[in-house]
């Protein structure tokens, strides 16, 4: 009678011992919400509450990490059911990473329901160092400014930075991870005129370029940026902090990034 009171006993646990014994895949679907990585490095993610503060990487409301093929977990009570919320994911060196554009925004926000309880992180067939180019990785912008400006011929540069006045030499552009960006150039007065744009940032990996394009407000294109320029050369293998950038009506400059 013992025995058979033991063996009862050990079948009356057995579903709490199964719900303890197995981590590593996720529990049970609807209680948790799960974000999945099907790359091939650890990545990192934080959640925000509003667009502003993913915008602005401020005010994380959650934050976590997956490892390689991996699972960061969120007790679903965490959430307000039918809420969206913003996520921003990266690996430590940023080559893979959420921050790029595209079309899509959905790669960004997710909606916890008990229907929808999982995110997959994956990416492009390449590594994109855009991130790192464009917005230092971590960073929430970057200010780039003009060092030299020419005319081109072909595929040559010629540097005409030394017939500018001053205030033609003052070019400067910010450029928000939120995708937005500002040009500022100096009038004949010395007065600066601020041009609010957008911008869309597509990495060539045949060529090991980052290209962006700048649109003003009636999405017409005004001008375009390349990465890793180095000056007085027609070649795009430079470091990261170079860019060119050209500008219609205005023409070609080097740009420096502070």
């Amino acid at each position: 009678m013992a025995f058979k009171r033991y063996l009862f006993c050990f079948f009356l646990l057995l579903p709490f011992l199964s719900l303890t014994g197995c981590h590593e895949t996720p529990s049970n679907q609807g209680f948790e919400y799960n974000f999945e990585n099907l790359t091939d490095k650890a990545i990192n993610v934080k959640i925000y509450n509003t667009q502003s503060d993913y915008n602005t990487g401020t005010n994380a409301f959650l934050s976590g990490r997956m490892e390689v093929r991996g699972y960061y977990t969120v007790p679903m009570d965490k959430f307000v059911e039918g809420r969206t919320y913003y996520v921003d994911w990266y690996s430590d060196d940023y080559l893979y990473s959420n921050w790029f554009w595209s079309s899509i925004t959905l790669r960004n926000t997710f909606t916890p329901s008990a229907t929808s309880y999982e995110f997959l992180v994956n990416t492009v067939q390449y590594a994109d160092p855009s991130r790192n180019i464009w917005m230092k990785g971590s960073g929430i912008s970057t200010t780039w400014v003009a060092a030299d400006a020419f005319t081109l011929s072909g595929s040559t540069y010629t540097s005409t930075w030394s017939s500018l006045s001053t205030a033609q030499q003052d070019v400067q552009l910010i450029l928000n991870r939120d995708f937005t960006a500002h040009l500022k150039l100096k009038n004949a007065s010395n007065q600066t005129i601020d041009s609010a744009l957008t911008y869309q940032a597509i990495y060539d990996n045949a060529t090991g370029v980052s290209n962006v394009t700048l649109l003003n407000i009636k999405d017409s294109v005004i001008g375009n940026l390349k990465s890793n320029f180095m000056p007085h050369t027609s070649n795009f293998n430079g470091p990261n902090n170079y860019m060119m950038l050209y500008v219609q009506g205005l023409g070609y400059y080097q740009m420096n990034r502070l």
